[in-house]
């Protein structure tokens, strides 16, 4: 008899790790539960965004200022010569560095490539990369994509507004297309963040993430942050790569993150900066 489904089984299944009589009942299972086959969509949706960020650190090559000099020089008088252990153990460890680097994901995005030298980002830039990563992590959730609910708006606004120490509003874009479904807090940079999540009726998301940047930060206008940097992984057919509009006012930060066709966002972007002005 086959043991009840589980949601490892279903994180299992996402992940492709099933073959056999398991993964036909786990399938029978998602065909009798929209719900929970929704959710491991989404999860696929999410590790398919992740992996169009990460994928290019695991394919740079290791530093030569990481190796020790016997390993430099000519590649093929080196090829030549049988490697000794020690060598081989290195050329592993320098293998798991790689790997630790996909778990340090938020701080690539935030602080740039890693190599020999550290690529210094804009305050604005640097908040743009962590606000697309934000949203790659909760846009696909089914059931917790945000902490406090859009029929608790009032609640949810006097929080966020007291965390960062300003007063937010939330932006209708109703007229676009997009409701309101919540918000939750976030961080960026160390400080907090208001995230607020709209959904469209196809169930397209964006989020509107928000946060006090330091005084005297200068304005900006209208800057775009695209998620799919060099060799990552193109969209599927049909659909707008990941990017965000970000913009600086007053000391305050946004950023606007979805998958959806530039111009589009754009006109998004400026409305949500137009209600912020008051007009």
């Amino acid at each position: 008899m086959m043991s009840a489904i589980h949601e490892a089984d279903l994180h299992a299944y996402a992940d492709g790790q099933l073959s056999g009589a398991r993964r036909a009942a786990v399938e029978a299972y998602l065909a009798q539960h929209p719900d929970a086959a929704a959710q491991v969509a989404a999860w696929r949706r999410q590790a398919d965004a992740l992996h169009g960020m990460l994928d290019p650190v695991l394919n740079e090559p290791v530093p030569l200022v990481a190796l020790p000099p016997g390993l430099h020089g000519d590649g093929r008088r080196n090829a030549a010569r049988p490697r000794p252990r020690w060598a081989m153990a290195l050329a592993a460890t320098c293998a798991s560095v790689a790997l630790l680097a996909v778990g340090g994901a938020l701080g690539w995005l935030a602080h740039g490539r890693l190599g020999s030298s550290t690529l210094v980002l804009a305050p604005g830039e640097r908040f743009a990369r962590e606000a697309l990563a934000t949203h790659a992590v909760y846009a696909p959730e089914m059931r917790h994509p945000v902490e406090v609910a859009a029929t608790e708006e009032a609640h949810l606004i006097a929080w966020l507004s007291k965390r960062l120490g300003t007063a937010l509003q939330v932006p209708d874009l109703r007229p676009q297309g997009f409701h309101l479904i919540g918000g939750r807090l976030g961080v960026a940079e160390g400080g907090p963040s208001a995230i607020l999540m709209y959904e469209a009726d196809d169930g397209t998301r964006l989020s509107l993430q928000l946060r006090r940047m330091a005084q005297g930060t200068p304005d900006t206008g209208f800057r775009v942050e695209r998620m799919s940097g060099e060799g990552a992984r193109r969209p599927a057919p049909g659909r707008d790569p990941m990017m965000a509009f970000y913009w600086i006012d007053r000391d305050l930060g946004f950023a606007l993150a979805g998958p959806l066709e530039r111009a589009r966002l754009l006109t998004l972007a400026q409305v949500v900066y137009q209600q912020y002005q008051g007009g």
